[in-house]
């Protein structure tokens, strides 16, 4: 569609993003900086707006499972940190996937160079992984350890916008820890594992 109207077309929305009637799912524009003229019920059609996110194409939707198997886990009436110490793992090497090694080759070119989407964000990838693992598991110095293990190995394979968004829930799940955990002992050991990040100096994602 956009090669036949020579216009270009900025999608507005990511999956998974809860939309209302007023807000608009894409933006068109063509060379001449004019409305394309015909009907664009083709870029409409391309959207599937329904109730349910679905995993193929949501990746941020997977990561909120994960988390909230881990919370689950957490709950007093289950009480199963090994789940989340597990979940914690695993969320470690989806991340690593995503982050992927470091290339010296040029990026590919891309196969639909008028159709512009919004890379996924790591600040909000990180929230729907981690954000209720530290809440939920604030109170359980072994969930607390594995946690700042994890979020360091993640901001040494990571660009500068990962390791920002690792240090921000470093420092909030230390934060959460040091206020529910009980015994002296469990806050300091939790506090030298956070100082491990004194190696790599990154300031927080504000």
């Amino acid at each position: 569609w956009a090669e036949r109207h020579q216009a270009w077309v900025v999608v507005e929305v990511q999956p998974g993003t809860f939309v209302t009637p007023d807000r608009p799912l894409a933006l068109i524009k063509t060379d001449q900086g004019e409305a394309p003229e015909g009907p664009t019920d083709a870029i409409v059609d391309a959207f599937t707006i329904h109730g349910d996110r679905v995993f193929e194409d949501d990746p941020r939707f997977g990561l909120v499972v994960l988390s909230e198997i881990a919370a689950r886990a957490l709950s007093p009436a289950v009480n199963d940190p090994g789940t989340a110490i597990d979940t914690i793992g695993t969320l470690v090497r989806l991340f690593s996937i995503w982050i992927g090694p470091e290339s010296d080759s040029a990026p590919a070119a891309p196969e639909y160079d008028r159709v512009y989407v919004a890379e996924l964000a790591a600040g909000d990838l990180f929230d729907d992984a981690f954000s209720a693992i530290a809440r939920d598991g604030a109170g359980s110095v072994e969930v607390g350890l594995r946690l700042q293990k994890a979020l360091l190995a993640l901001a040494r394979m990571g660009d500068e916008t990962v390791r920002k968004a690792a240090r921000s829930h470093s420092i909030l799940a230390l934060k959460r820890a040091e206020l529910a955990l009980q015994l002296d002992e469990d806050r300091e050991r939790l506090r030298a594992a956070a100082a491990e990040w004194e190696s790599l100096s990154v300031a927080p994602d504000s």
